[in-house]
């Protein structure tokens, strides 16, 4: 890894970052709920760009380098990590690996949970 391809991710991660949090935010003030909707909105907004993306200009074309790093890991990274989980998801189903795309939902969820519960829990009782 080099200098400039972390310049790259950087500066599509701080794109994406202020992106996800203006949209969450907007989203939100226009919602009456107690459902997450912003977040709902950025994930899904977020895989689908992902996917879009991905076939309509990185699958078809040679792209430069330095415009996956800024578009896809940097901006889409930064945007929702989601979007990766679920691209990456589904490959594995594309690929025929059923059993392991759904142990990687599975796992993901279940133990990000369980990850943020005891972060919660560490937060209250230990520190």
């Amino acid at each position: 890894m080099h200098w400039p391809q972390l310049v790259w991710v950087a500066i599509g991660g701080a794109l994406g970052a202020v992106s996800r949090y203006a949209l969450s935010t907007w989203v939100n003030t226009r919602t009456d709920s107690g459902f997450p909707f912003g977040t709902f909105t950025v994930n899904l907004l977020g895989s689908f760009l992902f996917g879009l993306l991905f076939i309509a200009v990185f699958s078809t074309v040679t792209p430069r380098e330095s415009l996956r790093l800024l578009v896809l890991v940097g901006f889409l990274g930064a945007f929702t990590t989601f979007s990766t989980f679920s691209f990456e998801t589904m490959r594995l189903v594309q690929e025929g690996q059923l059993g392991v795309a759904l142990m990687n939902v599975l796992a993901s969820v279940c133990l990000c949970l369980v990850g943020v519960w005891s972060g919660f829990w560490i937060g209250k009782n230990l520190l």
